[in-house]
C-alpha cells in the first residue's frame, strides 16, 4: 500500500490525482498556532481548457504551479493544513492560464469541503 493512499485516507481525500512528497508532513506556525502541515501536489491532464473549452492538445501546456494553503479537519488536536501545489496550464488557443481543480476544495476557497461539513 502506498503512502499516498494512507495519507489520503488520514485526511479523507478522495482525489487520486493528489500525491504527497516524501517529507509529507511537518509542524509549522500558522497564524500564531503550531499546526500540522501536509505537502501535496495536484497534477493531471485536463480534458479541455477551462476558459475556452478547446479539447486538450499540444497547444495547452504546463505553466507552473499555484500553491494553496487549505484548512483541513484537525488531527490529534492540531490545526491541520494541506499545502497543495496545483498544476497550472496555459492555453495557446485563447491565451488563458488556468489552475487544475480538485474535489477537496471549492474554487478560490481555502477551507476544505470536509472541514465545511464538520462545521455544519
Amino acid at each position: 500500500m502506498s503512502h499516498h493512499y494512507s495519507i489520503r485516507n488520514l485526511l479523507n481525500i478522495k482525489d487520486k490525482n493528489i500525491t504527497f512528497d516524501e517529507n509529507f508532513c511537518a509542524e509549522e506556525l500558522i497564524k500564531g498556532v503550531q499546526s500540522k502541515v501536509f505537502y501535496g501536489q495536484l497534477t493531471y491532464q485536463p480534458k479541455a481548457c477551462y476558459a475556452c473549452g478547446h479539447v486538450f492538445d499540444d497547444q495547452i501546456i504546463k505553466h507552473g504551479f499555484k500553491t494553496s494553503l487549505i484548512k483541513m479537519p484537525s488531527i490529534s488536536g492540531f490545526h491541520t493544513y494541506l499545502k497543495l501545489r496545483k498544476q497550472r496550464y496555459f492555453c495557446k488557443h485563447c491565451h488563458s492560464a488556468f489552475t487544475l481543480k480538485t474535489s477537496v476544495v471549492a474554487k478560490n476557497c481555502c477551507i476544505s469541503n470536509n472541514t465545511k461539513v464538520r462545521l455544519l
